[in-house]
């Protein structure tokens, strides 16, 4: 099957299409991306992305170039923006199944690209306006570069594959920093002492490669150094936010990773199976497999070893850091995709087929359970939309959860047939065929609805429009709140922390200084009720949230509601003003 990175592409694009280009910016982080995009797409000195004119220091600028150039020609949206993630996600795609096919082979590559692609983690790196779907790329070419260089012969080839290496880790650093390395190297390494080729080591071919990486990062740092403090932003880029990840360092409040996203010992492994989603069962085979051709000697080479050797050392490091999120661990599902692609392959490919055991047999009807459930679980929140939804809307969402569920149990019923007939390749093609459908045809239906709940854009222009006749200040500000105003508004605030101050005596002393026409806007907590809420109340009633600190500063005559604003399901915000008014 030569033709296995069409079958690739066309499998994989319904999904990007939709979750890329067809909807908007969602919280968390995609308002405050698209901010630092449109900045960037504005400045002249492009060497630091800013957030509301301010250096933004956390990650290199790979991907704000990338999106700003997509703005620049596109126009300021949130898909324009994210159109750099469908070439993102097209090279991880085919980066991921050229390594499979070197390793066992087209059915091996076909199966690796969707499984590491559409691993709901994965995914969700895929299509999310961020850096880690760049660092994801760059990783997927390294770990093919690595693989090649250490498996081909001295000279041309072998130099070929550590280069490649190299600037697959070059493209990861520039867009989420040391993980870009990390992943190739600890893959490398492993592979090294695992098979006690430690004259590996010593190869020139592997050293080459270093020069690209020189001639790519040496020129950003260079211009870093160069600017304003460029110390200190080295120090932040290259030490607070690289160790400052791993162990509590000293330095600013602000630098202090510690204290969010906290780690706890097991987390990953623990939340390993559902970042696997739908693949989990599969993936958990191709583990057993794994150990069974180790523990009997029959690896047929590196392949399997080497697929281990992505996924484990690098869960290892992520273990030991203080902070952790789940797209922390999306490069080892790149690991895991191989793993899977050559247990398949070995399942399907003629002369050496071995007979499924009992629990290839479970892990492939499990899957297609986890589909169907996936499947049941988007149409329940469609029908509870169509109960929210009055008339017509309601109607439409009632039908596209018809739909769902009819698509999904037709496209299964065939994956169960086909698996009884003893064609497992294609049981699972029609089982992936479940999956898409059902993300796809749900996601065309509940998108628009998220759209309007997230709709932070329209609440933006009512703040800036209500507080532009005297000084604003934000209360504790998120980096959504600091963004929304400042995207194409360019609203002026001043922010003021409470982290060492007491609410009462900052804000008042704030109006006292700036005069009556001083405002303060404050998050409140909660979401804000709506048709949505409503219905789920029927169920399982909850209480509405309450105003928080404003509330408090309002009752205690420090200040006074000047307007509240509020998204459906949303964000809620309100207006302080002083006291007197």
């Amino acid at each position: 099957m030569r033709r296995w990175p069409l079958v690739v592409l066309l499998a994989l694009a319904p999904l990007w299409i939709i979750g890329i280009l067809c909807r908007g910016a969602w919280t968390p982080d995609e308002p405050r991306e698209a901010d630092i995009s449109w900045r960037m797409s504005l400045q002249n000195d492009r060497t630091l992305p800013q957030l509301a004119e301010t250096p933004f220091l956390e990650k290199p600028p790979l991907s704000y170039w990338m999106s700003a150039a997509a703005i620049e020609v596109y126009g300021d949206s949130p898909a324009a923006a994210r159109v750099p993630n469908l070439l993102y996600a097209a090279i991880t795609a085919l980066a991921i199944g050229a390594l499979a096919f070197a390793m066992d082979g087209a059915i091996a590559a076909i199966v690796a690209a969707v499984v590491a692609c559409t691993a709901i983690t994965a995914f969700r790196v895929a299509i999310w306006l961020a850096p880690d779907a760049c660092l994801l790329a760059g990783c997927a070419i390294a770990l093919l570069g690595a693989y090649l260089g250490y498996r081909a012969p001295a000279g041309r080839s072998k130099l070929f594959g550590y280069t490649l290496m190299h600037t697959g880790a070059a493209v990861g650093f520039m867009a989420k920093s040391a993980p870009g390395w990390l992943v190739p190297a600890v893959a490398l390494l492993a592979i090294i002492a695992w098979e006690r080729r430690w004259s590996e080591l010593r190869r020139w071919e592997l050293y080459v490669g270093l020069v690209a990486q020189a001639l790519l990062i040496g020129p950003w740092i260079y211009a870093v150094s160069r600017t304003d403090h460029g110390r200190d932003a080295l120090l932040s880029l290259f030490w607070h936010n690289i160790v400052g990840r791993f162990t509590k360092i000293s330095g600013p409040a602000a630098l202090d990773y510690t204290t969010g996203h906290k780690s706890w010992p097991g987390k990953y492994l623990l939340e390993l199976p559902v970042y696997l989603l739908p693949w989990t069962l599969l993936a958990a085979a191709a583990v057993g497999r794994a150990w069974v051709r180790l523990r009997s000697g029959i690896d047929r080479g590196t392949p399997w070893r080497f697929a281990l050797c992505a996924i484990v050392p690098f869960l290892v490091l992520l273990s030991l850091a203080a902070t952790a999120r789940d797209i922390y661990a999306a490069p080892v599902l790149l690991g895991f995709g191989l793993l899977v692609g050559l247990w398949l392959s070995e399942l399907v490919v003629g002369g050496r087929r071995p007979a499924l055991s009992r629990f290839d047999r479970f892990a492939i009807r499990g899957t297609q359970v986890l589909v169907a459930l996936i499947a049941v679980g988007f149409a329940a929140v469609l029908v509870v939309l169509a109960v929210a939804a009055p008339g017509l809307s309601g109607i439409n969402y009632a039908i596209n959860a018809a739909v769902v569920i009819a698509i999904t149990c037709i496209t299964l019923l065939f994956a169960s047939n086909t698996q009884r007939s003893g064609d497992t390749f294609r049981a699972l093609a029609w089982t992936y065929t479940a999956y898409a459908a059902t993300l796809t045809l749900g996601g065309l239906a509940i998108f628009p609805t998220i759209d309007h709940w997230q709709d932070l854009p329209s609440l933006a222009r009512n703040i800036h429009d209500d507080s532009r006749k005297g000084p604003l200040a934000l209360l504790n500000p998120d980096e959504t709140t600091i963004a929304m105003l400042d995207h194409r508004l360019r609203t002026q605030f001043v922010a003021l922390n409470t982290d060492t101050d007491n609410p009462a005596d900052l804000v008042s002393g704030w109006f006292r200084t700036q005069g009556p026409q001083a405002r303060v806007l404050v998050k409140l907590p909660g979401r804000t009720p709506g048709d949505v809420k409503r219905v789920l109340d029927r169920i399982h009633p909850t209480p509405a949230p309450d105003d928080g600190l404003a509330g408090t500063l309002a009752s205690s005559g420090v200040a006074t509601v000047v307007r509240r604003y509020e998204l459906p399901e949303g964000r809620r915000y309100a207006l302080l003003g002083p006291a007197q008014h």
